[in-house]
């Protein structure tokens, strides 16, 4: 990857994506605000998302945001904009075994583990520290917090979401559009569209416009 667009910039976890990119020797070509204040910490210039198409069609983008359901969002306004998924930024500092395979448009951030013949999708975002171990999937537009621990042969379906510090046991399943609170113990499979939490995590009420698991990062 020689230079990327970072869609979305309006969220604080950008600046995240610019330090990973200069560590990786990656030129950020420029941002796109969808909506607000861009949060850039760099020097690249902001385009609006009218301006997408005439600047930067055509160049990879990478979208910043860390609730699937939002940099879902912001993918499928991207493509819409005329800009293709990048390939999977990857900082430097991950420990990443030769035989996994990481998709396009994903973000695996500073610190992370990956274990061997692992599979992380397409706009999947991987924060500071987390590791996933051998054998494990995660589906495309999973986002994984900090710290998170997934053990072997874990999968993770579309559009789940896992809290910071929470721990995944060997050989679960979680569905898809679900959510693990941060710190929670996970030892049974999740059906789709669960919220769990706890240890051992259990069912819990849950309302996507209400909690602040599911705000989106500013963008």
């Amino acid at each position: 990857m020689n230079g990327v667009v970072l869609f979305g910039v309006r969220s604080p976890l950008v600046t995240e994506f610019e330090e990973s990119c200069d560590r990786a020797g990656i030129s950020v070509i420029a941002g796109v605000s969808v909506s607000g204040a861009p949060r850039m910490a760099g020097a690249a210039p902001v385009v609006a998302l009218d301006e997408v198409g005439n600047r930067l069609g055509g160049e990879g983008y990478l979208a910043c945001a860390f609730s699937p359901r939002r940099r879902r969002a912001l993918a499928d306004q991207a493509e819409a904009s005329g800009l293709r998924p990048a390939p999977a930024l990857i900082d430097p500092t991950v420990i990443l075994a030769k035989t996994s395979r990481i998709d396009e448009g994903s973000f695996i951030n500073a610190a992370c583990v990956i274990g061997s013949v692992a599979f992380v999708g397409m706009n999947v975002l991987m924060n500071r520290s987390a590791s996933l171990g051998h054998h494990s999937v995660l589906e495309d537009d999973v986002s994984i917090g900090p710290g998170a621990i997934m053990a072997g042969n874990v999968r993770v379906g579309r559009g789940s979401m896992i809290g910071a510090g929470a721990t995944i046991l060997p050989d679960i399943r979680i569905g898809c559009d679900c959510v693990v609170a941060a710190g929670s113990v996970v030892n049974r499979n999740v059906p789709d569209g669960t919220f769990v939490a706890g240890n051992p995590a259990k069912p819990r009420p849950f309302d996507w416009g209400r909690t602040s698991l599911a705000v989106a990062d500013g963008e």
